[in-house]
């Protein structure tokens, strides 16, 4: 039950990061490129009911981050996660009222067939508990990711590239350390622990670095290059800190699954870029 659970909880963050890909994306291009990183920037697209949508489908991932992430390793969250780009570009096909193209469809069903694989290894377990250092350059590193932003939108060459990738690690620490978080009784004592504040500041960071690159580029690409660090730097984390493993040592099946969605992934960014 738990299991399953967990994995509807990653398909519902896949599913609601990609229809609010879009509906940012509407919303981002209505108003001239930024080239500073501040929340006054978030503050005047919350007034467009497109963006306060997507808004909403973000935060609501959250939640059902913390429940896919408590249940399941991050080499298969991550994965399903990284679906969100599969519901960009089919909403992006749907607006721009193009038909999707045999390579994209393709592209899917690599996608299909590595999550399939990554679900065949997964089991329901609990992340390992990581040295003090560790875990408190994990608590701020979204300070440096904040950093590197604001350099990163001043710059003229790639710096749509940069801003996704940033985006990319800032919500795929949402998913390490909302594997770390440890939710105990009383409830309320979650509160003060460092890493529930870290997660809403990877948050934070995600979303804005997000919104920004995609007043540069295709939703779809800045999606699915978002998704691609979104998806490898959770799962190395995990695999190095936190103890995920496969059933019964089931290793080149992980790899196999996380090449295969992966790959998918790039070749419907590649495929969905202006014609």
């Amino acid at each position: 039950m738990i299991f399953r659970l967990a994995l509807l909880a990653a398909i519902g963050v896949a599913l609601s990061n990609g229809i609010a890909a879009e509906l940012e994306k509407n919303s981002a291009d209505k108003h001239a490129q930024v080239i500073t990183l501040k929340i006054s920037f978030l503050a005047r697209l919350v007034h467009d009911w497109p963006y306060l949508l997507g808004l909403f489908l973000d935060v609501l991932a959250w939640p059902l981050t913390l429940i896919a992430v408590h249940a399941l390793p991050l080499f298969v969250v991550q994965p399903i996660v990284a679906f969100s780009v599969v519901v960009t570009a089919v909403i992006d096909k749907l607006i721009l009222r193009r038909s999707l193209r045999a390579r994209t469809i393709v592209a899917m069903g690599i996608i299909f067939f590595g999550l399939i694989l990554l679900s065949l290894t997964a089991q329901p377990e609990k992340a390992h508990a990581v040295a003090q250092i560790a875990k408190w350059v994990i608590v701020f590193f979204p300070v440096l990711l904040a950093l590197f932003g604001s350099l990163a939108v001043k710059t003229k060459h790639y710096s749509a590239a940069i801003l996704a990738a940033i985006s990319g690690l800032a919500f795929g620490g949402t998913a390490v350390t909302g594997r770390m978080l440890v939710i105990s009784h009383p409830y309320w004592r979650i509160l003060s622990s460092p890493l529930l504040w870290s997660l809403f500041a990877y948050g934070l960071v995600g979303i804005l670095t997000f919104t920004v690159a995609l007043q540069r580029h295709h939703a779809s690409v800045i999606n699915a290059t978002m998704v691609a660090f979104e998806t490898l730097a959770p799962i190395a984390l995990g695999i190095a800190l936190l103890g995920d493993k496969p059933r019964q040592g089931q290793w080149l099946l992980v790899v196999a699954g996380v090449v295969l969605a992966l790959t998918g992934t790039l070749m419907i960014s590649l495929n969905s870029s202006p014609e």
